[in-house]
């Protein structure tokens, strides 16, 4: 029975945390119409005060260079005073997250940890946060937009191009016929009932290379959704954006530039495509 009891308890606990409203009217921080700190500045940067204003801490947001614009920013928390820093992630944007209040997201973001409260910021839980180990979201952030700079700027080396049949050219194609710049193939079909679209790169022996898939696709031994994500023969996973602006009317694979975007991921990720039969006999 005591558990039954405690379980109702903790449940409409979470309820009310879920009720409680948090609203930003002139820099005052209110829950419930209740003030409980200030926050001034504007995007990128805010300052967040204690009701007394006698603490503070710097919510800056923060995004990788060239990052897809749908990306959302993480936030680094920072104590001016001693200059230390750490960051947290918008974990709950499908409830609280809005790109119109920047300020109240944070706010919403440091509530579920603990970092600010009914009672306002939240001292001691911050500086154990500042202190403790770096969370590193910034350093894994900019290091894959490194390797998305890296392998796009080597897939600019291949001069890659793609004709109306789907037949992929690189200037570095490894043929007997030194005019025949052809490295492999790329298939677009919609095989869902929904009409989510799929494309298929081959290498020039037919050789399935990887798969592209526009949204919700689960695939063997990969155990989640793929969304404008590519997978290779060797399960890799690669992001390839959808872009339909080539195609305004009608439709050529020459245009297609959702169809580059997929080639030049994979070949700037190191599958060169051509023929391994071919190069094997050399």
């Amino acid at each position: 029975m005591k558990k039954n009891v405690l379980t109702v308890l903790i449940m409409l606990i979470s309820i009310c945390s879920f009720a409680q409203k948090i609203k930003i009217d002139k820099g005052e921080i209110k829950l419930d119409e209740k003030t409980i700190g200030y926050v001034e500045g504007k995007k990128p940067v805010f300052k967040i005060y204690s009701l007394d204003k006698s603490s503070s801490i710097t919510a800056e947001l923060k995004n990788a260079p060239n990052e897809d614009s749908m990306k959302l920013p993480w936030i680094e928390i920072k104590n001016e005073t001693t200059g230390k820093t750490n960051e947290i992630d918008f974990k709950n944007k499908s409830r609280k997250f809005s790109a119109f209040n920047y300020d109240r997201s944070i706010i919403y973001e440091l509530m579920d940890r603990g970092y600010f409260t009914a009672d306002g910021l939240n001292i001691e839980a911050i500086e154990n946060f500042l202190n403790g180990e770096s969370a590193g979201i910034a350093a894994k952030r900019l290091g894959v937009q490194g390797d998305i700079d890296n392998a796009s700027r080597l897939a600019d080396t291949y001069q890659l191009a793609i004709d109306d049949n789907g037949v992929i050219y690189s200037i570095k194609a490894k043929n007997i016929d030194p005019n025949d710049k052809a490295i492999g193939f790329i298939r677009m079909t919609s095989p869902f009932t929904n009409g989510e679209l799929k494309y298929d790169v081959l290498d020039l022996d037919n050789r399935l290379i990887a798969t592209w898939y526009a949204k919700s696709a689960m695939v063997s031994g990969y155990d989640k959704f793929l969304n404008q994500e590519l997978i290779t023969w060797d399960n890799k996973v690669f992001k390839a954006t959808f872009d339909n602006r080539g195609n305004p009317i009608g439709y050529k694979m020459s245009k297609d530039i959702t169809a580059m975007n997929v080639v030049r991921v994979l070949v700037g990720n190191g599958y060169s495509l051509g023929s391994p039969n071919l190069e094997n006999k050399k």
